[in-house]
């Protein structure tokens, strides 16, 4: 009985602890890989929806990423590099994975906290892709 007692309290802390996580649903358009800079990616027309990204969300933890803190922590939870800026208009988010001098993968999220535009640039060591869209808080905490 005990036992079920502190199962049920370890629930209820574990659900409250990422109860201020918000998904986000964002419709992107197609991706640009290569060597193209910032300033080209921004004066091309990118209005064609490719697909879905989900973004998870919590201004509290002070979390913008492609997967959530609970995933995360739950996968190991491995980054060497995090920074997270929020500011009036938008919120920055950086996570990068180095391992022995090598870049992994690295996420730069920027979302319009107005307009719900975002920027997300993903790379690796061997390619990396731009992708602009716009986003919409999900009515649905979680798909499945």
């Amino acid at each position: 009985m005990l036992i079920s007692i502190i199962f049920l309290a370890l629930l209820s802390f574990s659900k409250s602890l990422y109860a201020s996580e918000i998904i986000l649903i964002c419709n992107m358009n197609y991706g640009i890989s290569g060597e193209n800079d910032e300033t080209d990616i921004e004066f091309k027309n990118l209005s064609i929806v490719d697909q879905d990204q989900v973004l998870y969300l919590d201004i509290e933890n002070k979390w913008l990423s492609v997967e959530s803190k609970k995933d995360f922590k739950d996968g190991g939870g491995k980054y060497s590099k995090t920074d997270f800026l929020e500011t009036d208009s938008t919120i920055f988010s950086m996570s990068s994975l180095i391992t022995n001098g090598t870049l992994i993968r690295k996420n730069t999220i920027e979302v319009n906290r107005y307009t719900g535009f975002v920027k997300h640039e993903f790379r690796t060591n061997t390619e990396t892709i731009y992708r602009t869209g716009t986003c919409k808080v999900s009515k649905n905490k979680r798909l499945f």
